[in-house]
C-alpha cells in the first residue's frame, strides 16, 4: 500500500511540475507611459493615378493595375520629358508595385498607333525609356 501511494505522489509531483514548466508568463503589472507619447499618425497612401488626372504638361488618359504591376498611359505635347513624367508617376507608388509601365502618347495620336515613348520602372533595373 504504501508503494501506491509513493507512486501517486510522484505522479502528482511530475504533473505539477509540467503545469508549471509550460504555464504563460504574465504580463507585466504596471507599464511605463510618458505624458508625451503620441500615437504615430502616418500619412494616408498616395492613390495611384486616376484617368482624366490633369498634371502641368501631361494628362493620364487611362490607368490600371494587377499583381503588383501597375500601366499609365500618357498625353503630352512633349514626349521628350517622357523621363520625367515617369518619376513623377513612380516615386509616390514605387513601395506599392514592382514594376509601373508608363506608355506616353501624343495628343490626338490615332489609337492604333504606337506610343511615341515608353518607361518601364522596376525595383531591380530603375527606369528603362524605350523610344518607339
Amino acid at each position: 500500500m504504501a508503494r501506491v501511494l509513493m507512486f501517486g505522489a510522484v505522479w502528482t509531483l511530475v504533473l505539477v511540475a509540467l503545469a508549471f514548466a509550460f504555464r504563460r508568463p504574465a504580463p507585466p503589472a504596471v507599464a511605463s507611459v510618458t505624458a508625451d507619447a503620441r500615437p504615430a499618425v502616418l500619412p494616408p497612401p498616395v492613390p495611384p493615378p486616376r484617368a482624366g488626372a490633369k498634371f502641368p504638361g501631361w494628362t493620364v488618359t487611362k490607368a490600371y493595375s494587377a499583381h503588383h504591376m501597375m500601366v499609365v498611359e500618357v498625353e503630352t505635347d512633349m514626349p521628350e520629358t517622357a523621363r520625367q513624367i515617369a518619376a513623377q508617376v513612380v516615386e509616390p507608388l514605387q513601395n506599392r508595385y514592382d514594376e509601373v509601365l508608363i506608355y506616353v502618347r501624343t495628343p490626338n495620336a490615332p489609337a492604333d498607333d504606337l506610343p511615341a515613348r515608353r518607361v518601364q520602372w522596376t525595383k531591380r533595373a530603375g527606369y528603362v525609356e524605350t523610344v518607339y
